[in-house]
């Protein structure tokens, strides 16, 4: 059984945030802060068109779900894949960014769904299930 996170939230927002103006800066910087174990920046980062899940998740629910999604996204390595094409990417307030995860010597390749909030981008979905169960063994990419 796969993971998939999506958000719906509500508009709201904290004092001092800074969101990346570009979808790619968003998604390297949400897992800069995977690997530093900051879950407080993967909080800033997470939401939606709507606004941040911290504004309207209750805030052990919140700690529980990007803890959940950094055992997943924890990686020894990663890289964006660029995106030629428009239409793979997606236009307007939605955008679409593939990042290829390289974890204990397995690579795969996990969509990451922005959307846009304010002048910035939030990761609103994370397909989880391309990356795997985190303690199954994998076979490695040569």
């Amino acid at each position: 059984m796969g993971v998939s996170l999506t958000l719906a939230c509500s508009a709201g927002s904290r004092v001092g945030e800074v969101i990346p103006d570009m979808p790619e800066t968003s998604v390297q910087v949400f897992l800069d802060a995977v690997r530093e174990n900051r879950l407080s920046a993967m909080s800033d980062l997470w939401g939606s068109s709507s606004g941040l899940a911290a504004d309207r998740m209750d805030e052990e629910e919140l700690r529980k779900r990007l803890m959940v999604i950094q055992v997943y996204l924890m990686h020894d390595s990663h890289e964006i894949i660029p995106e030629l094409d428009e239409v793979l990417r997606g236009t307007g307030n939605r955008r679409s960014v593939r990042v290829r995860l390289t974890r204990m010597g397995c690579t795969a390749v996990v969509p990451f769904t922005l959307e846009r909030w304010r002048d910035g981008w939030l990761v609103a979905d994370i397909d989880l299930t391309a990356i795997g169960n985190p303690r199954a063994a994998c076979e490695p990419q040569q």
